[in-house]
C-alpha cells in the first residue's frame, strides 16, 4: 500500500494490516513520507466525506423535508494534476479547480471521530470536506498548506 495508504478503507481505525505490520515490525506510513512520495509525483488517495462536492445529494426526512446526505468518497491527489473527488457509491466525481484554500473548520464529524473538517474553496465553489486526521498534513500539503491561494 503506498501514500495515504493507497486508499484508508477503515479511515480511522488501526485495520488487520496495521497489526500485521506493527507485530512485523514494519514500519507504518507517515505524513513525511506521503508528502514526500506526493512530491515525487506518486499519485495518492485520501478516504473522506462531504456534503457538497459533485453535488448535493438530498435524502427525505420526513413532513417533506430533505436533508443533505453526507457521501463517503476519495481524494486523488497527484503534484501537478487536479485533485479528483470520487463518491464511493453512485459513480459521481468531481475535478476539483484552482486557486484553492483549505481553512480548518470546528465541529465533528458524526459518527467518525479520527476525521477533521475542512472547507474547500476552490476556483469552482466552496465545498465542506472531512478526511481522517492522519492525513490532514498531505491535504494541506497538495491543497498548497491551507494558508492561501494555490
Amino acid at each position: 500500500m503506498t501514500g495515504a495508504r493507497a486508499e484508508r478503507r477503515s479511515a480511522g481505525t488501526e485495520t488487520l494490516v496495521d497489526v500485521l505490520l506493527r507485530w512485523a515490525w514494519i514500519r507504518h506510513r507517515t505524513s513525511a513520507r506521503d508528502i514526500a512520495d506526493f512530491d515525487g509525483g506518486q499519485p495518492l488517495r485520501v478516504v473522506g466525506f462531504t456534503h457538497s462536492i459533485g453535488g448535493t445529494v438530498k435524502v427525505s426526512v420526513g413532513k417533506g423535508k430533505q436533508i443533505a446526505r453526507l457521501r463517503q468518497g476519495y481524494l486523488r491527489l497527484a503534484a501537478g494534476e487536479a485533485p479528483v473527488w470520487s463518491d464511493t457509491r453512485g459513480g459521481r466525481s468531481a475535478t476539483l479547480m484552482p486557486p484553492f484554500r483549505l481553512k480548518p473548520t470546528a465541529g465533528k464529524v458524526r459518527l467518525a471521530p479520527k476525521f477533521e473538517r475542512y472547507e474547500l474553496v476552490t476556483g469552482a465553489g466552496t465545498y465542506d470536506l472531512a478526511v481522517p486526521k492522519k492525513d490532514g498534513d498531505l491535504v494541506r500539503h497538495a491543497f498548497g498548506g491551507g494558508t492561501g491561494l494555490r
